[in-house]
């Protein structure tokens, strides 16, 4: 493997995807669902788009204390963004998300449908590529700039998850979102309310069960 193989601040311990990856337990009906292409999917990740570590955005390490995700690390723009457009491909392990396989799946931070109708998602907790350091907009920032968005692979032929920079006055002002993403601003989306529903979830399960066990 060559010297850019992973990108700069790439964590060793998490295998880099430069394309999509199956759990061995996915069926043959589930992998021939994500190539079935829907006419309300429009957006795409075209032919000519590289594979391998992206040009458009670099892994930062974050010292920032008022930052939610001090001491780890974000995604930034490496140069300027135009509203709406592509930015990178969501890829990690394309696994069933039906038990018994979604048990295994989750409490994973980095977890998407990919399908939900067929059962199937992306979790990008341990194999994935850039777009795992996607940070959530709250604590940083008034607004998301960035969205999750499925979209149609080309290069691949099936359906993806993708981050997008936002359009031009969604979720955020007309001025704003004209501009579209700076060159070294941190890509943020918004993970969204069920992501930190269930989060409170397990966080309160966690502590009953650490005051039950103080009680015992």
């Amino acid at each position: 493997m060559g010297k850019d193989a992973t990108p700069k601040n790439w964590l060793s311990s998490v295998p880099y995807l430069s394309q999509p990856s199956f759990a061995p337990h996915v069926t043959k009906a589930q992998q021939e669902s994500l190539r079935i292409r829907s006419p309300d999917l429009t957006a795409i990740i075209p032919s000519n788009f590289p594979r391998g570590p992206c040009p458009l955005v670099r892994i930062i390490p974050i010292s920032d204390p008022s930052h939610p995700a001090n001491g780890q690390a974000g995604l930034f723009a490496a140069r300027h963004l135009e509203p709406g457009a592509l930015i990178l491909p969501y890829y990690g392990l394309i696994h069933s998300s039906l038990p018994p396989h979604s048990l295994t799946h989750d409490k994973s931070d980095y977890d998407l449908w990919l399908n939900k109708e067929a059962g199937v998602a992306v979790d990008a907790e341990k194999a994935g590529n850039e777009a795992r350091f996607v940070n959530d907009y709250r604590g940083v920032r008034e607004r998301p700039n960035a969205e999750f968005r499925q979209c149609w692979d080309v290069r691949s032929g099936q359906q993806c998850m993708a981050v997008f920079v936002l359009p031009a006055g969604k979720n955020t002002p007309m001025k704003a979102g004209a501009c579209g993403i700076a060159k070294g601003t941190e890509i943020l989306v918004s993970y969204g309310k069920g992501f930190w529903a269930k989060r409170r979830e397990e966080h309160e399960e966690t502590v009953g069960q650490d005051i039950q066990a103080y009680e015992d």
